[in-house]
């Protein structure tokens, strides 16, 4: 009962699914045996492709590997329309695949649980506590979530940015990782208003922002802060990573067709995180690589970082630090 007690304290979506396998361990201790633990995760269509083509798993060292066959087999689950539990025999044993109606990071997940004699009371006990999960992550994304859009809203930005940035000096994390925080603005986008009238508009910002769901990945947190401008935070292994990320997003909507309105551009301003830099400090400078490209051609990715190394900006934002404690 503490578990559930414990859930319902939570007011930040992404703690959510955390929080969903601890409850879950928790409870079905009571219907395995003490000799064989329960091994389970959240894991999404994204994660899986991501996976299988990588042929390596995530640097977060609670991620399960498998064999390229489960994979197929888990893929397969994700793409019948009407999904119940399955128990799937595989080379590494069981695996209980239940579907999630609403899991917070991704929109098409499942809960695996690998596990050789889960009871049918254990599975009933599964299917309900997933029920109450999902009308209560409804309830908490309901108020992080930018109604137009879906994506996450200004008023969580500092402390999911905040959460990362501490997250990342964990000594469990076996690769650090380089973290950026960008800004995209839709170029001429009042001429969209003006033009076609704010419904249209309206519909770009909806359809721009599942072209960035989809374009990006799983973890990627993408805010709406308000109008044309959204913002993301990237986590990449490498500081490449962040250039191929994000010039891949600029060509695909460049070639994107919106109705009636054809093809959009969009500038970006880009700027990496330090956890001895306050948030609003590097919004700030993204802010500044933003407005750098809009001046200078617009439809282009501008670093922070790289205009300060090329004298092209002077760095005139005051550094502060975070109060962990």
């Amino acid at each position: 009962m503490q578990s559930l007690i414990d859930l319902t304290k939570i007011r930040e979506s992404l703690a959510l699914d955390p929080a969903l396998l601890l409850l879950m361990q928790h409870w079905l201790g009571i219907f395995a045996a003490q000799a064989q633990p329960i091994k389970m995760q959240v894991l999404s269509r994204r994660q899986l492709v991501s996976v299988m083509n990588t042929q390596h798993a995530s640097t977060d060292p609670a991620f399960e590997a498998f064999p390229v066959e489960v994979y197929e087999m888990l893929l397969n689950y994700l793409d019948q329309e009407h999904r119940q539990h399955q128990c799937l025999e595989t080379a590494v044993g069981k695996l209980h695949i239940f579907p999630l109606q609403q899991s917070i990071a991704h929109k098409n997940a499942i809960l695996l649980i690998q596990h050789e004699g889960l009871a049918n009371e254990a599975i009933a006990l599964i299917e309900q506590c997933l029920q109450m999960f999902h009308y209560y992550a409804r309830l908490i994304i309901e108020n992080e979530r930018d109604g137009l859009t879906g994506l996450l809203n200004r008023k969580t930005f500092d402390q999911c940015v905040s959460k990362i940035l501490l997250n990342d000096y964990k000594p469990e994390y076996r690769f650090p990782l380089h973290h950026y925080l960008v800004i995209f603005d839709i170029d001429f986008f009042k001429r969209i208003n003006d033009n076609y009238g704010h419904l249209i508009g309206d519909e770009v910002l909806i359809l721009l922002s599942r072209l960035m769901q989809e374009t990006f990945r799983d973890g990627d947190l993408l805010f709406r802060f308000g109008g044309e401008e959204f913002v993301g935070v990237f986590s990449c292994a490498e500081p490449q990573d962040i250039v191929n990320l994000l010039e891949r997003f600029r060509e695909a909507l460049a070639e994107y067709s919106f109705p009636q309105v054809g093809h959009v551009t969009i500038s970006i301003g880009c700027s990496q995180m330090a956890l001895n830099v306050l948030p609003n400090t590097v919004l700030e400078r993204a802010d500044e690589a933003l407005y750098y490209a809009k001046e200078h051609g617009r439809n282009q990715i501008c670093y922070y970082e790289t205009l300060i190394e090329q004298g092209l900006l002077k760095d005139s934002v005051i550094t502060g630090e975070i109060e962990l404690f």
